[in-house]
């Protein structure tokens, strides 16, 4: 019994290390890039946190701080990226006329583009999870998310 659970780890480890060997950030950049929905200049220099702020940018004027919130971005990161951001027209910026004080953000055409794709990526993938999760007893589930839940516990 010992080996075969020793074998068993093993082949969670193996499994584990092709897992981080599969770049999802990156994916979800290609994926984008290679749709032909924004203009090049536009999106050759999107990195996954520009993707993370559109997210948190959503449908809705915005401000900075709650983006801030949103993420596990320092201010000082999240008022970069909003620079660039609005820089390549897929935000713009604001000030209500009533709060001249806070920075209002809001998703131009180009900005909704990518936040679209993005989140159709997400979904994608969420529901090839479920489908994935068909194969398993509830049991089996919580035993895996107690794993990778210590696993990533474990990492922090």
């Amino acid at each position: 019994m010992k080996k075969q659970k020793q074998k068993l780890l093993n082949d969670i480890q193996n499994e584990l290390t092709i897992f981080r060997s599969k770049d999802v950030d990156q994916r979800i950049l290609t994926v984008i890039k290679d749709s032909n929905v924004l203009p090049e200049p536009v999106i050759k220099n999107v990195t996954i946190n520009d993707l993370h702020v559109i997210q948190a940018i959503g449908q809705e004027d915005v401000r900075i701080s709650e983006i801030v919130s949103k993420l596990p971005l320092t201010q000082g990161a999240v008022s970069k990226i909003i620079a660039k951001l609005s820089k390549v027209n897929l935000i713009i910026k604001k000030h209500k006329p009533d709060n001249r004080k806070d920075t209002y953000v809001s998703l131009t055409d180009d900005g909704k583009k990518a936040n679209r794709l993005h989140m159709e990526y997400h979904q994608k993938m969420n529901q090839k999870i479920q489908q994935l999760a068909m194969d398993f007893s509830k049991d089996e589930l919580k035993t895996i998310n107690d794993f990778l839940r210590n696993v990533n516990q474990m990492r922090e």
